[in-house]
């Protein structure tokens, strides 16, 4: 059994000759047109982005003549409509006053129907104190200003 081992030997390959899958799946890639609805995405967010800018626009447009006519001085006419208009609104809140002032004073003047010819006589659980009646409850008194004393 004589046998003599053998080693391999290895010579410099030739790479020229060899092609690799990746480069074959780039070369694919690369050569396909791209997809319509690449474009018809691309063309939506555009368009997306042109239709805000203009709503954009308009509304600080909008807003530039708003504040320019509130900022203007006010005509003559303007002035004394305003004017008018102010002096019959504060003539108007004085009435109010004077009519809210006259029911806090003196309610009882108000509804004439309702003035006692005589006060009642006190009740149980009821008190006179300065000319106003008081009626007990539960945890204190409890002013009765309609009726007094």
């Amino acid at each position: 059994m004589d046998r003599e081992r053998q080693e391999p030997t290895f010579t410099t390959p030739d790479l020229t000759d060899m092609k690799f899958r990746h480069e074959r799946t780039r070369q694919a890639v690369r050569s396909e047109a791209p997809s319509p609805w690449t474009y018809i995405a691309v063309s939506a967010a555009l368009l997306i982005v042109i239709a805000m800018g203009l709503i954009e626009w308009n509304a600080r447009r909008q807003a530039a003549a708003i504040t320019r006519e509130l900022t203007r001085p006010m005509t003559k006419e303007e002035q004394a409509s305003f004017d008018a208009e102010m002096a019959r609104s504060e003539k108007e809140d004085q009435e109010i006053i004077r009519e809210h002032r006259r029911y806090i004073d003196n309610p009882i003047t108000l509804n004439p129907q309702r003035l006692p010819l005589e006060p009642a006589p006190l009740r149980d659980g009821e008190r006179c104190i300065q000319g106003r009646r008081f009626q007990r409850i539960d945890g204190g008194w409890r002013d009765r200003p309609l009726e007094p004393c």
